[in-house]
């Protein structure tokens, strides 16, 4: 699908972006509960990569995420800080030595008993290591976000 223009915009000089969509069967969705329903509950297998990459990207110092988990000291979702928020819009991400990412939740108005879930991943790459790590999850990450746009429980948020 193609990326919004807010969602290109995230990251001035990105060199990766995608966005997936849904027609979730819930109207109404708020961008905050649609980006819960979407991260907060990940199967076993995502926890498992995601724990994975934390014990081999903190041998070098990068920062890692507990997917799922929010942090008690910072506005998070699922483990991802939140950078901004609206009622159709939900921006999480950091920057880091290697890369800079945001994820972009958005929510529109979809069939007659739905809401337009969509989800956009911007990558700015600063470095040698950052354009490495990035082709090396790049499989993963289009597995991992389909995966968990396709199987969110849009009905059971809160």
């Amino acid at each position: 699908m193609a990326l919004s223009a807010s969602a290109r915009s995230l990251l001035p000089g990105h060199d990766f972006a995608d966005a997936y969509q849904v027609d979730a069967a819930v109207s109404g969705l708020t961008a905050r509960q649609a980006t819960q329903a979407i991260v907060t509950h990940p199967p076993a297998w995502v926890r498992h990569l995601v724990k994975t990459r934390n014990c081999i990207v903190s041998l070098f110092q990068l920062r890692t995420v507990e997917i799922g988990v929010d942090q008690p000291l910072q506005p998070t979702i699922g483990g991802f800080p939140v950078v901004a928020q609206s009622a159709e819009e939900v921006v999480l991400g950091f920057d880091d030595k290697h890369l800079d990412f945001r994820i972009s939740v958005t929510v529109n108005a979809g069939s007659d008993t739905g809401t337009l879930v969509t989800v956009a991943t911007v990558v700015k790459t600063n470095n040698f290591f950052g354009r490495a790590y990035l082709a090396t999850i790049m499989p993963f990450h289009r597995l991992i976000v389909r995966h968990l746009l396709e199987h969110a429980r849009f009905g059971q948020v809160s």
